[in-house]
């Protein structure tokens, strides 16, 4: 291994004594934990989606759309403007690569796109009917399902890895990392409530939506910090490492 190898990586003591026998069972129930919560959160989200009542969903959205702040339908719409994912994906990957982040931008794409394809692949599943004119104040009347949006999936596992990529990579404390960080976080929380505003999406839509995009981002950020520790040590990659400079 090359001296700036091991500038930037090295294998700590704790990190051998988390692979220790007694360690393991901490490990495993951890992770028994942490799926249990996923399952269960998932099959909250789903019997929310499922048990709401439409008038409910009706009236929560009537509500929601009597808001008249000046300028609050516009900015609505420019929230809800970024649901074009391959084309978004696309000029995302042209600046990263004139960045020589080719790697960065080859799982953007993955997190991106495989987040959306994935709630589009949902939509035919539960085939949920959306919003209608006749119910509520619909702005655009698309031919898909509602359920899950499409437009906060890929909103979570899009603009989530670029805050995850701006948080790690650029520079610590610059205005431009804390502008992108901010813009994207912005974005994810804000955009379920544009969805609903503009009538393109029930409130029962959005949690389980949230937590599909959170799970497919949270799989894309494992996989590129697997793959960034295999480039590191291509021969024992699966040794716990800690980053220690740049």
């Amino acid at each position: 291994m090359a001296q700036s190898d091991l500038m930037l990586i090295e294998a700590t003591p704790e990190d051998f004594l988390r692979h220790l026998p007694a360690t393991d069972a901490v490990l495993m129930r951890k992770r028994f934990l942490l799926a249990l919560a996923v399952v269960m959160l998932g099959s909250l989200s789903l019997l929310f989606h499922a048990l709401m009542p439409l008038d409910w969903n009706v009236a929560a959205t009537r509500a929601i759309q009597t808001l008249d702040l000046p300028g609050l339908h516009k900015l609505m719409l420019v929230i809800s403007g970024f649901g074009n994912a391959p084309k978004l994906v696309a000029v995302a990957m042209v600046a990263l690569l004139a960045c020589n982040k080719r790697g960065e931008a080859i799982w953007l794409a993955f997190s991106g796109l495989g987040g959306w394809f994935a709630s589009m692949g949902l939509k035919q599943l539960f085939a949920n009917p959306r919003p209608t004119a006749e119910l509520v104040n619909v702005f655009h009347q698309w031919p898909n399902g509602s359920f899950p949006s499409g437009h906060l999936v890929f909103y979570i596992t899009f603009f989530g890895f670029i805050f995850f990529i701006a948080r790690d990579q650029m520079t610590h404390g610059s205005l431009l990392r804390r502008g992108v960080m901010l813009l994207a976080v912005s974005l994810i929380v804000s955009v379920g409530f544009s969805r609903v505003f503009l009538g393109e999406h029930w409130i029962s839509d959005l949690p389980g939506s949230y937590l599909l995009g959170a799970l497919w981002l949270a799989l894309s950020v494992k996989l590129y910090r697997g793959w960034k520790r295999a480039r590191r040590r291509p021969h024992d990659w699966y040794l716990p490492y800690r980053v220690t400079g740049k």
